[in-house]
């Protein structure tokens, strides 16, 4: 979460070019949103016993349980970027989903976008409705979760993309009843009628952006790793930020 900051720092002062991570939690961690409430929403008792960590994202959206998937973030500066000149919050959605799109394609997956919000959009969990422009798959069930921050400068925009069918597990460790009209999601894995590896995922999804993009891989450099660490020690590891509501 530090770097990913960091990064969407340096692009929006003009000092990188757009950046496209793609990684995986270890150990698993469960996510919260940057307005989601956290005092008395969550059980520390079980992340303990499980060995899961809390994080509070710098993005928006709901809970996510971040194990046997993989995460993308995307920092494209505000000013003029690859999704156009000066883009807009829904236009940048729109960009990287299409991105996704031929992300899944490598994988012989068919996904769509969605055009419209589907299900309690105060739902928790992040699979468990889907918003506008993220992903879906063949079947219509939630595929990816995105999420965005803005700035002054900048955009990053998070997701998840499951491997394994993430279903409802994320309420072991909310204390908030599940939702009635709570969504069934889909994973990779369902779609392709096969067991993918966290490797080819990656590497399918990293083809996509370089692909869409042009992008090329990159070192991080002394200074956005330095910046990365400041913002860890005085943000993310806090229970200033991770329990701020």
């Amino acid at each position: 979460m530090a770097l990913d900051e960091a990064l969407a720092e340096a692009v929006g002062a003009g000092q990188s070019s757009p950046v496209v991570r793609l990684y995986g939690f270890s150990p698993p961690t469960l996510s919260l949103g940057r307005f989601q409430k956290a005092r008395g929403q969550y059980s520390a008792r079980r992340l303990e016993a499980d060995g899961v960590v809390l994080v509070r994202r710098p993005t928006g959206g709901h809970a996510v349980l971040h194990d046997d998937e993989l995460t993308y973030s995307v920092a494209l500066s505000k000013q003029a970027s690859l999704a156009g000149p000066a883009p807009k919050k829904r236009e940048v959605y729109l960009f990287i989903a299409r991105v996704l799109l031929a992300g899944l394609a490598n994988l012989g997956i068919s996904g769509t976008i969605n055009a419209a919000q589907r299900g309690d959009v105060h739902n928790p969990d992040c699979f468990g409705s889907a918003g506008e422009y993220e992903i879906a798959g063949a079947g219509g069930r939630k595929l990816i979760g995105s999420a965005q921050m803005t700035t002054r400068h900048a955009f990053l925009q998070h997701g998840s993309i499951p491997l394994q069918n993430p279903g409802k597990r994320v309420f072991r460790y909310l204390e908030a009843a599940e939702p009635l009209d709570s969504h069934e999601p889909s994973s990779l894995n369902e779609e392709a009628g096969r067991a993918l590896g966290f490797d080819e995922v990656r590497e399918a999804f990293a083809r996509a952006f370089r692909d869409e993009l042009g992008a090329k891989d990159s070192p991080v450099s002394a200074a956005e790793e330095e910046r990365a660490r400041e913002i860890l020690l005085n943000k993310y590891e806090t229970q200033a930020w991770n329990l701020a509501c």
